[in-house]
């Protein structure tokens, strides 16, 4: 392939990196390689810095030679915040069980009882003849009846209770202090400072 590849590949760079660097140079931009030491990553920010792309734990990196030749000493500052990153957790909060237990009370029904009551009563005769002897001994038995009244007891299904769970939604209001970083132009001297953020001065 030759060019930049060639140079990279015997520096020991992956194939496939050194072909993705090969067309970034047939593009017109500029291939800066850096090898050895423990500085490589302080080299890749020294690229990003000045408007280039970097990789600071492979021995190359590559900056657009566009960038690079109109921004000349220009200087980027990466401004961050910090965000609510809010997450649900499902907990339990308690259980509830059902259990049976038996009750016992008193209950009284008026049920309506018929009995039989003997009378004995004196009414006069009709004074008519009669033939039959008088005599001694005779009895006479009348039987004496009640109703009486029973009890049974029958198990019945009085009502049933359910027992489930259902989901209810409703909102929780959840705020926490967050911090982001902003720029600020300070001046030192008389410097005229251009363009659409120039009022961040402070």
């Amino acid at each position: 392939m030759g060019g930049a590849y060639d140079d990279l590949t015997a520096k020991g760079l992956p194939e496939q990196d050194a072909q993705y660097y090969q067309q970034e140079f047939d593009a017109g931009r500029s291939v800066v390689a850096v090898t050895g030491g423990n500085r490589l990553d302080e080299a890749a920010q020294i690229l990003s810095n000045y408007g280039g792309y970097g990789t600071g734990r492979r021995s190359a990196a590559y900056g657009t030679q566009q960038q690079m030749a109109g921004t000349e000493g220009e200087q980027r500052m990466q401004l961050r915040e910090e965000q609510l990153q809010v997450y649900k957790q499902p907990v339990e909060t308690g259980r509830v069980g059902l259990r049976k237990e038996v009750t016992s009370e008193q209950q009284s029904v008026d049920v309506p009882v018929t009995h039989e009551e003997v009378y004995i009563e004196r009414r006069p005769g009709s004074g008519q003849p009669s033939d039959a002897p008088i005599g001694e001994g005779e009895t006479y038995r009348v039987p004496v009846r009640e109703e009486q009244v029973g009890v049974n007891k029958q198990q019945v299904v009085r009502e049933e209770v359910a027992l489930g769970k259902k989901q209810v939604q409703d909102t929780r209001n959840v705020s926490d202090t967050v911090r982001r970083e902003e720029a600020r132009v300070e001046r030192e001297g008389d410097v005229n400072v251009q363009g659409e953020d120039a009022d961040l001065e402070q």
